[in-house]
């Protein structure tokens, strides 16, 4: 059988976990909840792992409760210096280019998000495309619908 697509996650699997850069958004999610949403600082740990625990990530917990702006949200937790936490990995960019199969982003953040790091990565020439959490709205991963729908 011959693959012809293949589906990659973004944040932390295109660049290592130990960069830090998950941590800043995660931190950023909090800052939202605090900020923009106006949830007590302390329940805002609490009510972040609540929802991605019940519904997959924050923002759908978040949707769900207190009819954020998901485009607002997206672009606060976003809001990173990237090439302070990722840089380009030329192995990585020599082994997706070595792959003949058709390769997409399948990702919870938003396509804006995913262009950004694939940029700093120099992988954007990598991929065809981007599914992402705008997309597969109102599931996200690991939701089986979710896979439907990619």
């Amino acid at each position: 059988m011959i693959i012809s697509t293949l589906f990659f996650d973004l944040d932390d699997t295109l660049y290592p976990p130990s960069s830090g850069l998950w941590l800043q958004i995660r931190d950023r999610i909090g800052r939202y909840m605090l900020e923009r949403v106006g949830i007590p600082a302390d329940r805002v740990r609490i009510l972040q792992r609540q929802y991605f625990e019940q519904y997959g990530t924050t923002l759908r917990g978040l949707e769900a409760n207190h009819n954020i702006d998901v485009a607002d949200f997206l672009a606060f937790v976003h809001d990173v210096p990237l090439r302070d936490y990722i840089q380009p990995d030329p192995q990585l960019r020599a082994v997706l280019q070595a792959i003949p199969a058709k390769k997409f982003i399948f990702t919870n953040a938003d396509t804006k998000h995913a262009e950004r790091v694939l940029r700093v990565l120099e992988l954007e020439d990598c991929f065809d495309g981007c599914v992402d959490v705008v997309a597969i709205s109102p599931y996200c991963k690991p939701m089986p619908q979710t896979f439907s729908i990619a």
